[in-house]
């Protein structure tokens, strides 16, 4: 079968089996705990479009899952099924960012392409961050000043508590030759962050945001 998930909702579907791991041990009701497995099975599958039908019976197996054991083997049964993320070069990287004349690149050949969802690495010496990702027949791409907390935060892109900083893309020309920053807090560890992403959306939205004029 071809690799039809991508990392984020692998991630959401590992969190749905958890939940149901934590329900099955908490919950004694036999139709609530079907109830819980039927919400799992929809919660996962309204993240997908246009599933063949192996692919439903494949997703649909969250049903099984009672117990630790059962969740460890309904996810290694996905793990195959994992869509890695694209394998960028570093000259497609640097023609993403033509303005940098120093860019710092991450060390691609560590970049756990099936734990990915995208691109993002800090260049401590600038102080700042960049995130890459594809997006429909392009690519999105943002770099800016980054200024880490000295507190826990709740992190714009995978919506978890984790080490953050404040993400201040470079300005935007807007009309009349004014300028505009837009950022948000984000998590400091990117591959953190792509671990807790459950939906790839909130990340096109933080983009989307930046980029708006």
């Amino acid at each position: 079968m071809q690799a039809f998930i991508r990392n984020d909702q692998y991630n959401n579907i590992k969190e749905q089996a958890q939940q149901l791991v934590n329900s099955s041990a908490a919950v004694k009701d036999i139709d609530m705990i079907y109830g819980l497995r039927s919400l799992a099975e929809e919660k996962i599958k309204e993240r997908f479009e246009d599933l063949s039908e192996e692919q439903a019976e494949m997703l649909e197996r969250i049903s099984t899952v009672r117990d630790e054991i059962d969740a460890e083997l309904y996810l290694a049964q996905l793990r195959p099924s994992i869509k890695p993320f694209p394998a960028y070069t570093e000259q497609q990287l640097r023609d993403l960012f033509p303005k940098v004349k120093q860019l710092y690149l991450p060390k691609l050949s560590e970049v756990d392409l099936e734990k990915t969802s995208y691109l993002g690495w800090n260049d401590n010496g600038q102080q700042a961050k960049y995130l890459v990702a594809p997006y429909k027949e392009g690519t999105l791409a943002a770099r800016g000043t980054f200024t880490p907390s000295s507190q826990p935060g709740i992190c714009t892109i995978c919506n978890k508590l984790e080490s953050v900083g404040l993400f201040m893309a470079d300005p935007v020309s807007r009309s009349h030759g004014t300028y505009v920053k837009r950022g948000n807090y984000v998590c400091r560890d990117s591959a953190k962050c792509n671990r807790n992403l459950t939906d790839i959306h909130r990340f096109y939205s933080f983009l989307s945001h930046l980029h708006a004029s």
